[in-house]
């Protein structure tokens, strides 16, 4: 009975180890290609996020070339206008210049022909009325002062030197403009381009940011050519000189004087529109 418990016992635990056996050799191939298939699925997210990287590196790559190119070519437009700027101004120049010396041309012509217009008449009366000996004695006496007389300046050649000082401004050489227009004043103070000459160098102590030494030279035209048709110009910079260096007091004074000494200008417009800066740069301090 024992023996037959035992055969039984062992046939059962063969039957179930042989069981177990063919369970195991059926599963194991199973978890190969589970692990081949997670090896290709992390092979591909690798892959993919290294070309997301690789994709987002050109894409910065590329707008960083747009935002150069786009700088660039602002650049290049902003030399463009600071160069149109600086035309326009030598244009200005030229433009007030000439005008003003056709207005002087026309004033001299004028003098000198009103002059001669005067002057043919009473030489003709003395001509008929004066006898031998009084002409004799006229032509003694007014050879002294002749002999004594400076030679008057050229006037081609003064002009000609102004031109070439107002070419130097023009060029923005202002150093080499301020020594030759001073030069020019010292050799022709009396020249109908002196007045010019002086407010040039008052505007070019002004380009320069050089304000008190502006205010001196504008001045200067003040108070030796009080006549000039450029005074009004004159005084209308001292007035922004002043604003430059802070000074508003004086700045608010010189333009409300440039207003009403000379309504209706271009130089009383310009003087209201600084004006009204001023008012609004004190409103935004307060």
């Amino acid at each position: 009975m024992r023996l037959f418990i035992f055969l039984t016992s062992f046939f059962i635990f063969n039957i179930a180890l042989a069981g177990d056996t063919k369970t195991t050799e059926s599963e194991a191939p199973v978890f190969e290609p589970i692990t081949q298939d997670l090896n290709a699925r992390l092979a591909k997210v690798e892959k993919a996020i290294n070309n997301s990287a690789l994709l987002d590196m050109l894409e910065l790559l590329e707008s960083l070339k747009t935002e150069v190119s786009t700088l660039r070519g602002q650049i290049e437009v902003q030399t463009h206008t600071i160069e149109q700027l600086k035309q326009r101004q030598r244009d200005l120049y030229t433009d007030v210049d000439n005008r003003l010396q056709r207005i002087e041309s026309n004033k001299s012509t004028t003098s000198i022909d009103a002059t001669s217009t005067v002057a043919e008449p009473e030489t003709t009366q003395e001509s008929i009325t004066e006898t031998e000996n009084t002409t004799a004695k006229t032509n003694t006496t007014s050879a002294e002062p002749d002999s004594e007389a400076k030679e008057p300046a050229d006037p081609a050649k003064a002009e000609a030197v102004y031109q070439k000082a107002f070419k130097l401004l023009k060029e923005s050489q202002y150093d080499q403009a301020l020594a030759a227009f001073k030069a020019f004043l010292i050799d022709y103070p009396n020249s109908p381009f002196s007045d010019n000459a002086q407010y040039w160098i008052g505007e070019a102590n002004y380009v320069m940011q050089k304000y008190d030494l502006a205010i001196n030279e504008y001045q200067t035209l003040l108070n030796t050519f009080p006549d000039s048709k450029k005074v009004s110009h004159a005084l209308l910079k001292i007035g922004y000189s002043y604003a430059e260096l802070g000074n508003a007091a004086d700045a608010e004074k010189t333009l409300k004087k440039v207003k009403s000494q000379y309504p209706g200008t271009t130089a009383a417009r310009l003087a209201d529109e600084r004006l009204r800066k001023i008012g609004s740069e004190k409103e935004s301090n307060t």
